[in-house]
């Protein structure tokens, strides 16, 4: 299971309550959105709360609720990413970004990607990476 569907079903089970199923939206100033498949956990009355730990030093998430976003461990969803401007820096940023998503998503199985990936495709992600820190930088980030 993932991570934030795990926690969510183990707080369920300690506190009642139910999974809201959506989108956790991270916003990257000058650059991009991305939207990531979350689950949080709804308090009995009604109250959205996110039981996983973020990465970094964030005290809150945008969630958008997305019923139509039930978790199924054996179709992973990738994620959404969108250029918040027309800037060349921008516009190249999320292009790279897609491009190393759709290189990692042909090893997903279900929730899980394989740790071997092909020797072009390796150096392809790597010539990605290179790249998207050089434009990160460029952006001030």
């Amino acid at each position: 299971m993932s991570a934030c569907f795990d926690n969510v079903a183990r707080k369920i089970t300690r506190a009642g309550g139910t999974i809201a199923y959506g989108w956790a939206v991270w916003h990257i100033p000058g650059l991009y959105f991305e939207a990531e498949h979350h689950g949080v956990w709804r308090k009995r009355n009604g109250e959205l709360i996110d039981v996983s730990p973020q990465l970094g030093d964030v005290s809150k998430i945008l969630f958008l609720p997305d019923a139509a976003a039930v978790y199924d461990p054996t179709q992973f969803r990738s994620n959404v990413i969108a250029s918040v401007s027309d800037t060349p820096i921008a516009t190249e940023f999320v292009a790279l970004a897609k491009a190393r998503n759709a290189i990692l998503d042909r090893y997903r199985t279900g929730e899980h990607i394989s740790v071997m990936l092909s020797a072009a495709d390796q150096s392809m992600l790597d010539t990605i990476t290179r790249r998207l820190n050089e434009l990160w930088n460029l952006a001030g980030n």
